[in-house]
């Protein structure tokens, strides 16, 4: 019997979310019944991920955080593409603000360890 698991994250821009899975090529549906059927829960998610071996959503807390929610048996799974979408989020949110702030982005680098190496400039 599996569990109905949630994982933390830092995410709270909806369009950021949507913006890192289309840069993975991850497959989503908006505003998507989600239900796990050991636990119960169902519900309508902003954001359901389908992957191959793991369906998962990601869901609006009382923090105003979104988490991500699925089944434990696909908890490895959801770690991963978690990981990689907060990566891709945090790589957007660098840009917005960036740009924001009069920045320009001159270099872009991603390492062995897949750390992206970013150079902004500010033209005068």
């Amino acid at each position: 019997m599996s569990k109905f698991v949630k994982v933390k994250t830092e995410l709270r821009e909806l369009a950021l979310i949507k913006q890192s899975l289309t840069d993975l090529k991850l497959a989503y549906g908006e505003n998507e019944r989600y239900s796990h059927l050991w636990s119960g829960y169902h519900d309508e998610l902003p954001l359901v991920v389908k992957q191959a071996r793991a369906t998962f959503g990601f869901r609006l807390n009382t923090d105003g955080v979104y988490e991500a929610v699925g089944d434990e048996m696909h908890l490895a799974q959801m770690r991963v593409a978690v990981q990689q979408i907060q990566q891709r989020y945090a790589y957007h949110k660098v840009l917005n603000e960036v740009e924001k702030a009069g920045f320009a982005l001159v270099e872009e680098t991603v390492g062995k360890d897949q750390v992206i190496r970013m150079t902004v400039r500010r033209w005068s």
